[in-house]
């Protein structure tokens, strides 16, 4: 057994065996910034003060900053000290293990179906408008989406889910998955969530990654409108954009709040933002020094627009917010190890 120490908040964990540095910590209660969990997107990544740590093989070492770790994959050594400044000294909500019933799927696109589950009032399911759950499979393998709703008391959840191509949870949602169905469910995680500041917002989304996006506007509406937002939400065609008008009806009545829809490859009827959705909102905002950003959606996406928007753009690297939605195109001897949404 290892004892981790997280700075600056003096956190002291007990890591032992297989364990991850984030595995200890989420057991404890405490939550690092994190999204995928398999070492793929960074957003783990954390300075080593003391210590050394060990990684399984399938890991890209060359991609890890020297001094620093990503704590999804990384195993303590020994004894091990590191630098986490969003950790405070006080536990986040508790995770919980449930089985969750299906109220409702309904289609809401060609390959997006929104799935709203009860998890049962005698197991309270509280989160941070922007965190994720996990599905658990018959296998254990587990699928990660993002709750779409407000946080309520009466246990009911939303996710939004699409059909990926020999994805084993989004096929069996599209062809099978019916009202009173029983989903094993674990959660909340998540480090992504709105900050205390002050500052502007930019909402940055692809695709479903837009999920996460609406938990923190319908959490946080007034208080977006108060410090000024503009939301990016970037799809293929102009049908990824499901549920649009719902949605976002709110939006065009505030003149604090304004709305982007950024179409890449949009038909001759497509009267809006065409291109690369990270793009457009670099030719708005030219300067985004006194800006905060929220981006959540395909990694290649987010990744493009955290590097473009500190190196071009004045962002300041701790203003970048994101949640990377990672999946892992199946093998025929291996299905799909990753779905998010």
């Amino acid at each position: 057994m290892h004892t981790i120490t997280i700075n600056p908040a003096g956190v002291e964990l007990q890591c032992g065996g297989e364990a991850t540095i984030l595995d200890a910590a989420m057991t404890a209660g405490f939550f690092p910034r994190h999204s995928c969990r398999r070492g793929e997107c960074r957003a783990c990544e954390v300075r080593v003060v003391q210590g050394e740590v060990r990684y399984p093989d399938n890991v890209d070492l060359d991609s890890i900053r020297a001094g620093h770790c990503l704590t999804c994959v990384a195993r303590p050594s020994g004894d091990l000290v590191i630098e986490a400044p969003e950790v405070t000294a006080t536990p986040g909500r508790p995770v919980i293990a449930a089985a969750a019933r299906v109220t409702s799927v309904s289609r809401v696109s060609r390959d997006v179906s929104l799935v709203r589950l009860q998890i049962p009032i005698t197991q309270p399911f509280m989160f941070e408008p922007g965190q994720y759950l996990d599905v658990i499979l018959k296998d254990g393998t587990r699928r990660s989406y993002s709750m779409a709703n407000s946080p309520n008391a009466g246990g009911q959840v939303e996710l939004h889910v699409r059909a990926l191509p020999g994805g084993r949870f989004s096929q069996h949602v599209y062809n099978n998955l019916k009202p009173r169905d029983l989903l094993r469910i674990e959660g909340p995680f998540g480090t992504f969530k709105l900050s205390t500041s002050t500052t502007p917002v930019i909402l940055l989304a692809s695709g479903t990654g837009f999920a996460p996006i609406l938990s923190i506007i319908r959490s946080h509406g007034s208080l977006l409108q108060s410090r000024g937002a503009a939301l990016y939400w970037g799809g293929l065609r102009p049908e990824d954009l499901y549920g649009l008008a719902g949605a976002l009806d709110w939006v065009g009545q505030s003149a604090s709040f304004s709305f982007i829809p950024v179409i890449s490859n949009p038909g001759d009827d497509w009267q809006g933002r065409k291109g690369f959705v990270h793009a457009a909102v670099q030719e708005d905002f030219p300067d985004m020094s006194g800006l905060e950003v929220y981006a959540c959606g395909n990694p290649l996406m987010v990744d493009a627009a955290r590097t473009a928007f500190t190196d071009e753009n004045r962002l300041p690297p701790q203003s970048f917010f994101s949640d990377a939605f990672v999946t892992t195109i199946p093998t025929p001897q291996q299905s799909q190890t990753a779905e998010a949404t």
